[in-house]
């Protein structure tokens, strides 16, 4: 059977892709606040929403950017590709476990020498060693995206465009339902399952239930685009300038915790499906959304929202100096430095890897 043939919109061919940034500065915003909220509110559910939206963008970001590659070049150097994600997310990971690990000593932390592992091999978001602290809690998306690269770029270059769209859509569908299998178990009294399916099934939710679908949702999503899906296009062309706005409201409402486990865990990939139309329909001019996400201190937000990401969890929450807790003015004032640290960790560290990481760019 013939191969998707790949077709770059205008949009597309764009060195930068319009309001993604602002929906980064967007993201970050949610997970500062709610972890901000976390001594008033306890934990929210919010926080879940901005990595969540992360996690959509980053399926449809590293899929466009391959797929581009596929057009100009013919194909698709894993090697490169490696490398541009090594330096991206490496030197601020571990530049904040060193500093973490000196605060650990410090401010006597008691931060275990498992949640380092943990971090400094992204598994934080398996269930391998203990790694219950604050301070590194934030890595299990990392573990999430780090996994995903190691595997799905192999796919979709080793596989033809249709295939792999056609595993990604089965993952789409299956991990919802193994989660819900995993969350109410198998044993009946008509029916005993050998423990070793339980286990199975227990790695599979582990390593593709906690982010993963959502990054390939956003793959997909990339895909249909850039294949000139008919629906897609359609949408495309006919969605009113406020559509994805009120997309982005509705998403947001489906992930609040009162809802029933089962519905929650099949809302999470319908969360994806409506940010991956979000990121679709604001790559169009007349996009109300996208209007707004493009005001210069968005994208500018954006640009640093990797680096607020890793370094908010010593200022937002149990802050390693002094517990500022409910005091909004301490709050306040923490935020501001989470602020300065970001900028001097992006613009004096992170700028020279991304400057080295130039030399292996292809699109």
């Amino acid at each position: 059977m013939q191969n998707l043939t790949i077709k770059l919109p205008a949009a597309i061919q764009q060195p930068g892709f319009r309001a993604l940034d602002g929906l980064r500065a967007v993201s970050i915003g949610i997970v500062i606040m709610a972890h901000v909220l976390t001594p008033f509110l306890g934990n929210s559910y919010l926080g879940l929403i901005g990595v969540y939206i992360f996690f959509v963008i980053s399926g449809f970001l590293i899929t466009t950017l391959l797929l581009k590659e596929r057009v100009k070049y013919g194909s698709i150097s894993l090697k490169g590709f490696y490398i541009r994600r090594c330096l991206r997310i490496l030197p601020v990971a571990y530049g904040f476990l060193l500093v973490l690990l000196c605060l650990n000593a410090l401010f006597k932390l008691e931060i275990p020498g498992s949640s380092f592992l943990n971090c400094l091999l992204f598994i934080k978001n398996l269930p391998i060693l203990p790694n219950r602290d604050w301070y590194t809690g934030h890595y299990w998306s990392l573990g999430v995206e780090e996994q995903f690269y190691l595997l799905f770029p192999f796919l979709l270059v080793s596989l033809s465009l249709r295939n792999y769209k056609r595993l990604i859509v089965c993952l789409i569908i299956l991990i919802p339902l193994l989660s819900i299998i995993n969350s109410r178990k198998l044993d009946t009294g008509y029916l005993q399952v050998p423990g070793f399916i339980h286990w199975a099934i227990t790695w599979v939710v582990n390593l593709f239930g906690g982010g993963t679908v959502l990054i390939l949702t956003g793959s997909l999503f990339s895909i249909l685009l850039l294949t000139e899906n008919r629906f897609i296009t359609h949408i495309c062309n006919k969605a009113p300038a406020f559509s994805s706005l009120l997309l982005f409201t509705i998403g947001s409402m489906l992930l609040y915790p009162t809802l029933p486990t089962q519905i929650r865990i099949f809302s999470v990939p319908v969360f994806g499906f409506i940010i991956a139309f979000v990121i679709v329909l604001n790559l169009k001019e007349r996009a109300m959304f996208g209007r707004l996400l493009e005001f210069e201190w968005m994208k500018k937000l954006g640009i640093l929202s990797y680096s607020l990401y890793i370094w908010q969890q010593l200022f937002t929450y149990k802050q390693p100096w002094h517990n500022a807790g409910t005091n909004v003015w301490l709050l306040l004032l923490n935020l501001t430095a989470l602020l300065i640290v970001s900028f001097l960790s992006y613009s004096l560290y992170e700028k020279k890897f991304l400057n080295f990481k130039k030399r292996f760019k292809r699109v």
